[in-house]
């Protein structure tokens, strides 16, 4: 049995207190997709990531950011250094997508683990067919993930 489960929603609908994921750059925008949303919803979250970015760039590549706002923990999975027609192949991709998870899980355990949703990461604007990112999450058999797809 995997430990991804698929449901039909609004990934801004999970349950408050929860973790909820996307992938994002290390330039610091969130223009479009899923990003753009999550800029709209949490404008002050966008401003601490598009920080980070400026401080930081291509370093985030692989990591987690984990931003806290008042009914959500946003989850940054730094998947790819660049976007738009510069962003990284589908293999860096993947391999970035691997880190950032381990990071997330890492990040997720003190003082306790809290439950993590995401939508089909990887799978918008970065093209990456989702059926291989979803088989990076299942390397972490301990850890469920629930991915919300409209």
């Amino acid at each position: 049995m995997s430990n991804v489960t698929i449901v039909k929603g609004n990934l801004f609908d999970a349950p408050k207190g929860s973790i909820i994921c996307h992938a994002v750059n290390c330039k610091g925008v969130w223009g479009a997709g899923i990003a753009k949303a999550f800029k709209d919803r949490y404008p002050v979250a966008f401003i601490f990531y598009s920080d980070m970015c400026s401080a930081n760039g291509a370093g985030l590549l692989g990591s987690c950011l984990l931003l806290p706002s008042k009914d959500h923990v946003i989850g940054c999975l730094f998947t790819s250094a660049n976007f738009g027609s510069k962003k990284d192949t589908v293999e860096e991709i993947l391999d970035a997508t691997r880190e950032a998870i381990k990071d997330l899980i890492w990040q997720n355990t003190y003082p306790s683990s809290k439950p993590i949703y995401m939508c089909k990461i990887n799978a918008g604007l970065f093209g990456v067919p989702w059926h291989l990112t979803q088989k990076i999450l299942e390397e972490f058999p301990t850890q469920s993930f629930t991915v919300y797809e409209l």
